[in-house]
């Protein structure tokens, strides 16, 4: 009888944890979902601000390589400040070892170069991370803007 009545207890122990379990799940689900915010209103694209000053960013162009001719200092090239921006650029062409092969005066929007001429020729291979450097300046005063780095492969053949 004893036999029966530990068989009997342990099974109800299991069955309230069980149930116990399940509760506390069910109950607890909720705790830990995010709040959707209702504020939130139908999206229809891009809205202008109502603000007199926008945010202006600066469009930088990329490139992942940049081809030149061996033993040449006159190359050709396609950078350009597009015409969207509101700044000068300053480009410098940058070897990975730092050293600067050329440096442009300030681009205005919409201009660039299509003809460059290097410090000093370059022997054919292939230049990993060399740096094509953009610096920004305001059209008004030319004080310093945001500026970046765009590191590319230069290919010399």
């Amino acid at each position: 009888m004893d036999k029966k009545k530990i068989t009997i207890t342990s099974i109800a122990m299991i069955v309230l944890l069980v149930i116990a379990f399940a509760g506390y799940s069910h109950f607890n689900k909720n705790a830990d979902l995010l709040n959707v915010d209702s504020s939130a209103v139908d999206w229809n694209g891009k809205k202008n601000k109502e603000t007199e000053s926008q945010e202006a960013t600066i469009a930088i162009p990329g490139f992942e390589k940049v081809t030149l001719k061996a033993e040449e200092t006159k190359q050709e090239v396609n950078f350009h400040n597009p015409e969207i921006n509101d700044c000068y650029f300053k480009l410098s062409l940058i070897h990975p070892n730092g050293s600067v092969f050329w440096t442009s005066d300030l681009i205005e929007p919409g201009k660039g170069m299509y003809a460059i001429e290097l410090e000093e020729a370059l022997s054919a291979g292939e230049y990993e991370d060399a740096v094509l450097k953009y610096e920004c300046f305001s059209l008004t005063d030319q004080s310093p803007l945001n500026g970046s780095e765009i590191n590319l492969k230069l290919v010399v053949v």
